[in-house]
């Protein structure tokens, strides 16, 4: 997946609940040498990260009243979106139903 992200030109960003998603899999999967690099890997990527905000936070509450299927993190990652009105690089077709969204398929 590198390289379709390489082949994108546009600057990325991602929530900090993205790193937090990232360390839970990687402490549960590979333990947590693996898990503390991830800040360090995102940056060598050249991503930035977005902190958590009360109005992503607020934003966040909104969608996951409004839409049942979402989880906490997808309704973070969604916020972030909707306020820096931004599209999001995401496999989740889930996303295709939220109203405002433009996502971009990687694979595609």
């Amino acid at each position: 997946m590198k390289r379709k992200l390489e082949s994108i030109d546009e600057e990325f960003v991602t929530s900090a609940i993205t790193i937090v998603e990232c360390q839970i899999v990687l402490i549960r999967e590979l333990g947590r040498d693996e898990a503390v690099k991830v800040p360090e890997k995102i940056e060598e990527l050249d991503v930035e990260i977005l902190p958590l905000s009360k109005e992503v936070l607020e934003i966040s509450s909104d969608l996951l009243e409004r839409y049942p299927k979402l989880n906490i993190f997808d309704s973070i990652h969604l916020a972030h979106a909707i306020h820096e009105r931004e599209r999001i690089l995401s496999t989740d077709r889930l996303f295709d139903e939220v109203e405002g969204i433009v996502r971009v398929d990687p694979l595609r």
